[in-house]
């Protein structure tokens, strides 16, 4: 049997005609991140600016009340111009941060709220002379505590361990999405 190289400009297989549509990397184009619909790879001069990105929200610490919103949205303005993965980039990172605010919102909502009833459950039992509607008083106490220290890990330390995790990730030169986030900006 006889082999027969293949036809200039055909597929892998003798039979099979060449691709129609030809690798990205190929031509020099980055391949789109799914879910993103942006290029996959951080060029070299989009690392430090997506770097600043995902840092920003530490301003926080300078600006206690909304230095965690002002910070990505400050990058955000100053380099969604530059290229659509930095545009994507911000957004994700503003995304992030208004979700957290949105969660420690209601989070904190809740936590007031079932916390009064279970004083106020507490209070009303002790006044009735019940000792067990009393103890559920110091037990909602216990709970506010508790829950406290759960809201604080989830609220304030999460986003850290998360602006750390996005910002080894753009040194890498690959785009970062943050998990538990709601798509607010598109």
């Amino acid at each position: 049997m006889k082999r027969v190289p293949p036809d200039p400009g055909s597929g892998p297989w003798p039979d099979q005609p060449a691709p129609l549509i030809s690798e990205p990397a190929a031509h020099g184009l980055r391949a789109p991140v799914p879910g993103l619909g942006v290029p996959s790879a951080l060029q070299a001069d989009e690392r430090t600016p997506a770097l600043v990105i995902h840092l920003s929200p530490l301003l926080a610490f300078v600006l206690p009340a909304f230095g965690n919103l002002l910070g990505p949205l400050a990058a955000w303005l100053v380099y969604r111009d530059r290229s659509p993965l930095l545009d994507s980039q911000g957004k994700e990172a503003l995304n992030f941060q208004l979700s957290m605010l949105i969660y420690s919102f209601v989070g904190t909502l809740l936590l007031l709220g079932l916390s009064a009833l279970g004083f106020l459950g507490g209070f009303l039992g002790a006044a009735a002379g019940s000792d067990l509607a009393a103890g559920m008083g110091l037990f909602s106490g216990a709970g506010l505590l508790m829950a406290l220290l759960l809201g604080g890990f989830f609220l304030y330390l999460l986003p850290i361990v998360f602006m750390v995790l996005a910002a080894l990730s753009v040194s890498e030169g690959q785009p970062y999405r943050y998990p538990l986030t709601l798509r607010l900006l598109k």
